[in-house]
């Protein structure tokens, strides 16, 4: 479906409107590693106008990486990852979810003593890995303004986006407490994309923005940006707000000349190390076979990432070095 620029946008539609078109699995991961259209999104939507309830699609619920690729695909804006976890969901309502129990260790709120000062400040929600890695960890709070405006809370949100993932609920109370600790940020950098519509839909006077996209404001890092370097995106802060980010992406590349995990409907090809069920060797999609694809066609001599877990794999997959986009320039 195509509109003219400027004309209302229609609310998101749901798993009725499919028509099946098959779109959507083109830049699915899980299609694209087993062939099997029960485990996709026209997959999810057929069976749910033939009938079937959350109880009769539990494999293919748990396959879902929850990339988000397929939402922009998707002809008739079917919003088909709130829908996949509107299911997960009542999936978890019956006792049925195999993602539960893959959140124990994870959808656990930190212990806190006290919350930092935010008023008039950059928040940097970081992934656990970049809070342990000093050196990116300080690159991304210079890149981001200076310790003396950038806060780096220990209350990431985390567990909360891993229980919505997996289609668990999470208290009330502590959603309140994490957005109050959030309130009178100049601007909320998030380095987990799951989190950003959930944040925008919450504070809606607040900015809210990927740490790519943060990071990629600074002229020095878009400089030191080379035609050899292949640059990862995080798929899920692209895909929740591609119809803007594309173009920003797209002018990076013109300028810089490096590669990124773009496909050529500029949907953003995942790792899938960040998924519940990856964390924990389980479901269809094999993270080696998705870097492979990534890079196909391509010979980089130095990974970029927007997320260190992203990181991880690309260089257990590739053996080339690997550089988080705040460290890009600050060191060869």
């Amino acid at each position: 479906m195509f509109r003219l620029l400027g004309a209302p946008v229609p609310p998101p539609a749901t798993f009725d409107a499919c028509h099946g078109c098959d779109v959507c699995a083109l830049s699915c991961p899980v299609w694209q590693q087993t062939r099997d259209m029960r485990l996709t999104p026209k997959g999810r939507a057929k069976a749910i106008q033939g009938g079937a309830g959350a109880e009769d699609l539990v494999e293919s619920l748990s396959a879902c990486l929850m990339c988000g690729s397929c939402v922009p695909a998707c002809p008739e804006r079917i919003d088909l990852v709130g829908m996949t976890l509107t299911l997960r969901a009542d999936l978890a309502r019956a006792g049925r979810s195999p993602l539960a129990p893959l959140t124990e260790g994870l959808a656990v709120p930190p212990a806190l003593s006290a919350r930092p000062a935010v008023a008039g400040k950059t928040v940097l929600l970081a992934e656990p890995r970049l809070l342990a890695d000093l050196p990116a960890l300080s690159s991304a709070i210079l890149r981001l303004g200076g310790p003396s405006h950038v806060v780096v809370p220990d209350d990431t949100g985390a567990d909360i986006a891993w229980s919505i993932e997996a289609g668990l609920t999470p208290d009330p109370a502590r959603i309140a407490g994490f957005l109050e600790s959030l309130s009178g940020a100049l601007r909320v950098i998030l380095c987990e994309g799951f989190l950003i519509g959930f944040l925008r839909e919450r504070l809606p006077g607040t900015p809210i923005r990927g740490i790519g996209e943060a990071c990629l404001a600074v002229p020095a890092v878009r400089e030191a940006l080379r035609t050899s370097d292949y640059y990862v995106l995080d798929t899920r802060a692209y895909h929740a707000d591609r119809e803007r980010l594309v173009r920003v992406y797209d002018t990076l590349r013109r300028e810089t000349g490096c590669a990124l995990n773009l496909d050529l409907q500029r949907l953003a090809i995942p790792t899938g190390a960040r998924a519940v069920p990856s964390r924990h060797g389980a479901g269809p999609v094999r993270v080696q076979e998705q870097v492979r694809w990534m890079l196909e066609g391509w010979h980089p001599r130095r990974i970029v990432v927007e997320n260190l877990e992203d990181g991880e794999a690309m260089r257990a997959h590739t053996g080339l070095p690997v550089v988080h986009v705040a460290g890009v320039g600050t060191s060869g």
